[in-house]
């Protein structure tokens, strides 16, 4: 091993303990979270469940046990793909209207009507500027869909799913005209989810995140047009109380907790703090089982730091444009 590569693993043992060290003492400053918050207000409860549902609609295999909600929502995965996309898009939102809680078929209705939206235009480009037009069962869907839920029930998991909807849209369609104002739209929706009159609103895990993410994900040197403008630590703000709220509940898997630090690393880089950010960079690869996630962090620790500002600019711009593995799809949650 040369020396600059012993130097290399002898810096990220270094970091590792360091940071596993301030983790456990909490001198990475995580904000206090009250003892009385529980997995559900936080959003992290049945993360299993979602997850053996998750599996279940995936499996070529018959379930041990008779389930409907899994027979149904295969039906309409099988609808889509032998063609009968409208049927199966309706069939999906029939089966969100029965069980609006279950985040699982929420994100898969709306990755659904994302990879098909996506196909649709993608085969249409070539036709002119008219062929962006969607058809109807997808045309600014799920978001229709969601708004007119919203006007029957006002479940946090349902504002959720529109927020999401709306970041959907601005993946598919990143014209600055179209994803400044859903981008704004998205943090309005998800900030109503955390100032609900229950205390315990502002803990909940999927809202703070998704809304750290959206302030993370902005351009570094554009004024959103929003009526309050942000922080400069928004970002930051709300993927550590998410953090916070995780290790508190002590809920999620590995895959989720690493996603959380690496977000909060790339948060704390880009508000120029970079002894945390490599922290929590260090951190998100211990706690890692997956080598993409490695990956993600090895890149961001080879970074100089007078080039971290421009290179985390760029990797956050290549993520939002691989719509292959859309930003907004939460299965990560409970993988």
């Amino acid at each position: 091993m040369s020396s600059r590569l012993k130097l290399l693993a002898g810096a990220l043992v270094l970091v590792t303990l360091v940071a596993v060290a301030y983790y456990r003492a909490g001198v990475l400053n995580l904000p206090s979270v009250p003892g009385e918050i529980t997995a559900t207000d936080a959003g992290l409860n049945g993360l299993d469940g979602l997850k053996s549902f998750d599996e279940s609609i995936a499996s070529d295999h018959l379930a041990s046990e008779k389930n409907k909600l899994v027979d149904e929502t295969q039906a309409a995965i099988a609808e889509i793909r032998r063609g009968d996309e409208e049927s199966g898009i309706h069939h999906l939102q029939s089966l969100v209207q029965q069980e609006p809680a279950n985040l699982v078929l929420g994100n898969l209705l709306r990755m659904e009507t994302f990879l098909l939206s996506r196909h649709w235009l993608a085969a249409n480009a070539s036709q002119g500027e008219i062929a962006l037009n969607l058809p109807e069962y997808l045309d600014n869907q799920p978001t229709r869909f969601y708004r007119e839920l919203l006007k029957q029930r006002q479940d946090r998991e349902i504002k959720l799913q529109l927020a999401l909807s709306l970041v959907d849209h601005m993946l598919l369609f990143p014209a600055l005209e179209i994803k400044a104002p859903a981008s704004v739209e998205a943090v309005e929706i998800l900030s109503g989810i955390l100032k609900q009159p229950d205390v315990h609103a502002r803990y909940y895990v999927p809202a703070l995140y998704a809304r750290g993410l959206n302030y993370l994900y902005r351009p570094f040197n554009l004024v959103w047009p929003e009526r309050i403008a942000a922080a400069p630590d928004a970002a930051s703000n709300d993927i550590s109380l998410a953090v916070a709220v995780g290790q508190k509940i002590g809920a999620g898997s590995n895959t989720l907790k690493a996603e959380l630090s690496l977000s909060l690393g790339d948060a704390y880089a880009k508000e120029g703090k970079l002894n945390a950010a490599h922290s929590w960079w260090q951190l998100a690869n211990n706690l890692a089982h997956d080598d993409k996630i490695r990956s993600r962090v090895f890149t961001r620790l080879q970074w100089k730091d007078e080039d971290v500002a421009s290179n985390l600019e760029a990797t956050l711009q290549q993520q939002m444009d691989d719509i292959d593995h859309p930003l907004s799809d939460i299965r990560f949650m409970w993988q």
